[in-house]
Formats: C-alpha cells, sequence, structure tokens
C-alpha cells in the first residue's frame, strides 16, 4: 500500500513538472529572478505582463529555447565555458553576458570583437554625449548615466550587455562573436534577445551575415555620401525598418538580390507589421528575435509569438559560413522629431537609444581566432599597437582607418601600403576606410603611419587579427 501512494505521488509530480515545461515552451516566457530589470513592477509596465526572456544562473547552464519547433537537446556534460566567459556546447555557441557590476561598466571580451565609430571630426577623441540606459548605480530604466567616452558606449550591468551612441552625423557599433554561423548541412540558427522601446527611427539595429573573407568592419547600407563606403561584396542583411518591422535583403557580388515582382530590392516577406502589435515595447525587456539560414531559405522572426516577418526561398547562396555582426546605427536621432521620424510608439521628443542585448545564439557554429590590439586606437603621436598574442598563420589585420596614404609596417618590417577591403563605392577621404590585409605569422606590433586629410590628422581604429582557424 505505501508504494502504491509513493508511485502516485510520484506520478503527480512528474506530470505537474511535465505541465510546467509545456507552458514555458508553448509561451517562450521564462521570469528571470537574476535581472531586477525583469521583476520590478516599479518600472514601464507589469511585471506579469512582461515576456522576459531566460538567463542562465551559470555559463554552463542549460537555456530554454523559446522556438516553435522542439528545442534540440544539449548534452551539459559536454557543455565547455569558454576563456571569454561565452558558452560553446558542441557546434552551439552562447553568450549570456554574465556580470553585475555596481556601475555601467564598459564591457570586453577575448571571444568578440567591438567596433565603435563616429563619422564627425570633432567626435574621433569623445563621442557626442548622451543619456544612456540604467542609472550610475546601474538602476533599471528609467535611470540614466552620462555616455561620451568610446569605451563606454558597450557596458554591463545587471547580466546583459548594452549598446549607447548618439552621433550628430553618423555613427555605429559593431559586435562580433569569434564564430561563425555555418548551415552548411542545412539550416541554422541566430538567436538573440533585445530591447523593443524606441526613441528615434533614426536610430535602429541590425545583423550582417558575410563570407569571412568578405567581411567589412565598417559595413553600411546606405548610400556612400552618408558615410564609409557601402555593404560587403556577398551578404546577407537584417536590419529592423523604421516601423518596427524587420527585413532583409541579400548582396551579391555588391547588388542586392531583385526578387520578382517584389519592391525595394528587399527578399519576399511582411514589411508593414511592427512588433509592438505583439507586445508593448519597453526598455526593461529584452525579446528573442530569430533569423533561421539555409542555401536556399531565410526565416526571420519572433519565435515566442510564432510571427515571422519572412519565410522565404532565396537564390542559392554559394557560400555556406558566415561571420556575424550585431550592429547599432545612429543617425542623427534627434533630426525631425514629431514629423517623418517619430518611432512606434510616439515619443514626445527624439533622443538616441540603448539597445539591451542578451542570449546571443549561434547553432551550429565553427570558430575562429580574434587578437585584439592593446589600445582602441593609433595616431601619429601613438602609431605603434601591440598585439595581446602573436599573430597565427594565415591571418589578417583589420581595422578602419581615415588619411591619405596609409601605410603599414609589421614589427621591425618594410613599410607596405595598407590595404584596404573590397568595397561597393570608393572611399571618400573624409570616411573611415575598412582595411584588411595578411599579416605575417609570429607578428607582435603593428605600426601605422599616414598622411593628413583635408588638414586633419590620420587616425586608425578598432584593430585586431583575425584568423579563420579557431
Amino acid at each position: 500500500m505505501a508504494a502504491r501512494r509513493l508511485w502516485r505521488r510520484t506520478t503527480a509530480t512528474w506530470l505537474l513538472c511535465l505541465a510546467a515545461v509545456i507552458v514555458v515552451i508553448a509561451f517562450g516566457v521564462v521570469i528571470d529572478d537574476n535581472d531586477g530589470e525583469s521583476g520590478d513592477a516599479g518600472e514601464s509596465g507589469a511585471a506579469a505582463d512582461r515576456t522576459a526572456t531566460t538567463k542562465p544562473i551559470e555559463s554552463t547552464a542549460q537555456v530554454v529555447t523559446t522556438s516553435a519547433a522542439p528545442a534540440p537537446t544539449t548534452d551539459l556534460a559536454n557543455e565547455d565555458a569558454t576563456r571569454d566567459g561565452s558558452t560553446v556546447a558542441g557546434d552551439r555557441f552562447l553568450e549570456t553576458f554574465d556580470g553585475a557590476p555596481d556601475t555601467p561598466t564598459p564591457w570586453s571580451s577575448s571571444g568578440w570583437n567591438l567596433t565603435v565609430h563616429s563619422r564627425d571630426v570633432t567626435t574621433f577623441d569623445a563621442l557626442d554625449p548622451m543619456d544612456a540606459a540604467h542609472g550610475p548605480d546601474c538602476a533599471a530604466p528609467p535611470g540614466t548615466h552620462d555616455v561620451t567616452a568610446y569605451e563606454s558606449s558597450i557596458f554591463q550591468c545587471r547580466d546583459h550587455i548594452m549598446t549607447a551612441i548618439n552621433a550628430g552625423g553618423y555613427g555605429m557599433i559593431y559586435l562580433t562573436p569569434a564564430r561563425m554561423v555555418d548551415f552548411s548541412e542545412g539550416i541554422a540558427s541566430i538567436q538573440f534577445d533585445v530591447s523593443t522601446l524606441r526613441t528615434s527611427v533614426r536610430d535602429w539595429w541590425d545583423v550582417w551575415i558575410t563570407p569571412y573573407d568578405d567581411n567589412l568592419q565598417l559595413p553600411l547600407d546606405l548610400g556612400s555620401d552618408v558615410d564609409v563606403a557601402g555593404p560587403p561584396r556577398n551578404a546577407v542583411h537584417v536590419t529592423l525598418g523604421t516601423e518596427n518591422q524587420l527585413k532583409a535583403e541579400i548582396l551579391s557580388n555588391f547588388e542586392a538580390v531583385q526578387f520578382p515582382g517584389w519592391p525595394q530590392e528587399l527578399v519576399t516577406g511582411d514589411v508593414t507589421t511592427g512588433y509592438e502589435t505583439l507586445l508593448e515595447p519597453d526598455a526593461a525587456r529584452r525579446d528573442t528575435f530569430e533569423i533561421e539560414i539555409s542555401r536556399n531559405h531565410l526565416r526571420v522572426g519572433m519565435p515566442a509569438y510564432q510571427f515571422y516577418w519572412i519565410d522565404s526561398d532565396i537564390p542559392n547562396l554559394e557560400w555556406e559560413r558566415a561571420i556575424v555582426q550585431f550592429g547599432h546605427h545612429s543617425y542623427n536621432p534627434t533630426k525631425d522629431c514629431g514629423t517623418t521620424n517619430n518611432p512606434i510608439p510616439p515619443v514626445a521628443a527624439c533622443a538616441p537609444n540603448t539597445w539591451h542585448w542578451d542570449n546571443i545564439q549561434i547553432e551550429p557554429s565553427v570558430p575562429f581566432t580574434i587578437i585584439a590590439s592593446d589600445r582602441r586606437a593609433a595616431t601619429a603621436s601613438a602609431p605603434t599597437l601591440r598585439l595581446t598574442r602573436a599573430a597565427p598563420s594565415n591571418a589578417h589585420v583589420r581595422f578602419s582607418g581615415i588619411g591619405s596614404e596609409m601605410e603599414i609596417r609589421f614589427d621591425d618590417g618594410e613599410w607596405q601600403p595598407a590595404l584596404p577591403q573590397a568595397t561597393q563605392h570608393a572611399t571618400a577621404i573624409e570616411h573611415f576606410a575598412s582595411y584588411w590585409q595578411p599579416i605575417p605569422e609570429g607578428t607582435a606590433a603593428i605600426t601605422i603611419r599616414g598622411g593628413d586629410w583635408y588638414g586633419n590628422p590620420w587616425q586608425v581604429r578598432d584593430l585586431s587579427v583575425w584568423s579563420p582557424v579557431g
């Protein structure tokens, strides 16, 4: 009799657990007790109404996937924390940005390449000021703190990171993990959690998926008269539109692929529905977005809501692995507010936005190597950058630079012309160019020199060394 009662209690317990798991998977909702943003009803909405996404307590914890399809199982015994704090389970990459400093703290990692760019010469040493989200003590929105330093434009609070940039001209931030998405065997997935509140339509995020050899440090799909020199030679580009919709384009030999009977050189899909029809935009909540890609299909949407802007066949891609760049763009975000540039929902005054990022996942993925340099910038007064470790074989040096007749020297070698990466348009002398150049194995220091442009000094930013082997 006792055994029968124990069997009944055990069965009931398992049934309750199974029901809870079904509810979590069905709704894609996990309240994060570690993050004060998601659990404080005193913020911009009731906590019960929020769809906060999962946050593992430890980097090796399994993440609940909000995909409508069953989540791939993960053997936690084979899941390893990398030296940069991210997690790799087999061919699955996951970055959870764990860390809760007492103040907004500049974030960097050996497993990521970070690029911060501002076009106007008056912002070469310090960014235009802005009130970035989170208070000086990392208090949740609507708390704010001042950001002007380049290093502070990517910062950490409450177990996630933020990007915050204000550019009266043009500015952008790119976050690039040292993992390539690999769709050689079929469908691959790129998932990420990001906030949804917008304070200007002239401030947005995007994702570039680009073959390794075609990558640009500063890709941009706007005209070269705005900034830099256009998009990569080949890429899939997913971007947040002005009406909170996700759009995509495919670049082939620098030209956007035209889909028959479809406007604007975009991948066929829903280009009118904004995510505010699915949720209440909020700075204090991060929702999951997903890009599924194969050589002949693209799907882009929000799996927790079973909504996809794009679910379309595409022309067969001639490449099957790519780096993934997560971008934040600022294009004079206060301009024309209240006329054509007020976001949805509308705001009383437009302002530069802070985007909150978490749980970036790439599956399947393959590693590549990123080696950082010891400083953010090189100038005529400090032209030498030292690598954090020697360059491996089959590597390239990668940086953005402005100036005339730029030259480079590896250790004590001969001076040689610095080589810009191939771009759609010639880079104007007043714009930064993306450089990509082979580097000898074993190089430990890199020295740059160049000439002035329109009377302004040359500068190199965010130099690193990449190798396709992880």
